[in-house]
């Protein structure tokens, strides 16, 4: 079997979800199923090399805001759809997968065009989007491109859902029950054997919180900051470890000041070196369907510190982990300060953490029960 997995977006993303896309493919490989990874964005054709996984350079239209003013260009959109569906035709036909896994917006409906045209099973994976591309769905003169979509989504085999939280939110941008093809799988990190990042000996006995997490105002990163600026002040010995890049790094280094117990690592291809070597893993997002970054704090044993939004709560509760609510620097500071003082809690809640994953998320039994049946079953 060879399955096409696909995976767009901005050249600034690359988190959970452009990572997930080369997890299965990864994942897949090991199943003895071929795969080829197609995306126009480079970081994943990056990543994907790094996992041993073949990569194909796709075709994507940076332009994906059609509201507003922008509701005039549709038909330009539609002239789009048609001639990606007409390229991924001639790559199917080039490349002869036997079923077609896409993982974002144009390639839901180009992509399951071109699949169900050749005859091929097409599975989607929704990535948090579909609540958003559908929203004001059933006002008829708004949003035609969620429409397009979700019209189109009848075709696939199934849509996969990261969390029950974006089931709901789904159906409330549907105004009514989601299609019959709409399933929730928890796809979480594979499981994996990680060296922890070497600590520098002034940080041996440090408490470390750490966050993997794009540089933007929506992941919270500005929360965690004020907290644990305030947080150092009373504890000299903890550390802020932030891993990753993006459009707003200046602003929380702004932030941030000359606080030397704040460490941007910047962008990294192995992240979880320093997820592994941290105390705690803090995640505090304004919004999530489906934490990849969580699942593998839990996979690594992590405590959890996270936002009670979307489907954080599928996978942190009060016995792995602390949620807090968004946007909420005192609370954020106050379990940042729980953890920071008691080892045992934080042994506790990582020994659960871990159990929870093994027993709820493993990314390759999920793999094998869930995803591979959808592609061989007619």
């Amino acid at each position: 079997m060879h399955v096409l997995v696909i995976r767009n977006a901005f050249t600034y993303d690359f988190g959970g979800a452009e990572r997930l896309a080369v997890h299965i493919a990864r994942d897949l490989n090991l199943s003895k199923i071929q795969t080829t990874v197609v995306s126009r964005q480079p970081r994943v054709l990056e990543y994907a090399k790094t996992q041993s996984v073949t990569a194909y350079r796709g075709w994507w239209w940076s332009h994906q805001d059609w509201s507003g003013k922008w509701i005039l260009g549709v038909p330009l959109y539609v002239l789009w759809q048609l001639l990606l569906t007409v390229w991924y035709i001639q790559l199917i036909l080039r490349l002869k997968p036997d079923a077609v896994h896409a993982l974002s917006k144009d390639d839901f409906i180009a992509a399951t065009l071109a699949g169900r045209l050749l005859g091929k099973p097409v599975v989607w994976t929704d990535c948090a989007d579909l609540k958003h591309v559908l929203a004001k769905h059933r006002v008829w003169y708004k949003n035609p491109v969620g429409k397009m979509v979700y019209a189109v989504s009848k075709l696939a085999r199934a849509v996969t859902l990261v969390s029950n939280s974006e089931k709901e939110l789904i159906q409330a941008s549907l105004g009514g029950p989601v299609p019959a093809n709409y399933v929730v799988v928890h796809i979480a990190g594979k499981d994996e054997q990680v060296t922890p990042f070497a600590r520098q000996r002034s940080d041996e006995k440090a408490v470390i919180f750490c966050a993997t997490s794009r540089l933007v105002i929506a992941k919270g990163i500005g929360e965690l900051i004020e907290a644990f600026v305030r947080l150092s002040k009373e504890l000299p010995g903890v550390r802020l470890w932030l891993v990753g890049d993006g459009p707003d790094e200046a602003r929380f280094q702004k932030l941030a000041g000359n606080n030397k117990q704040i460490w941007f690592i910047g962008h990294s291809e192995t992240p979880l070196v320093y997820a592994a070597a941290a105390d705690v893993f803090v995640h505090p997002t304004h919004h999530e369907g489906f934490s990849l970054s969580l699942a593998e704090a839990a996979m690594l044993g992590k405590p959890m510190i996270a936002t009670n939004v979307g489907g954080n709560p599928e996978l942190v509760n009060n016995t792995n982990g602390i949620l807090f609510p968004v946007h909420d620097v005192a609370a954020l500071y106050q379990a940042m300060y729980r953890l920071a003082e008691d080892s045992a809690l934080r042994a506790r809640l990582g020994k659960q953490a871990r159990h929870d994953y093994t027993t709820q998320f493993d990314f390759a039994r999920i793999i094998k029960d869930r995803i591979i049946p959808l592609y061989e079953n007619a």
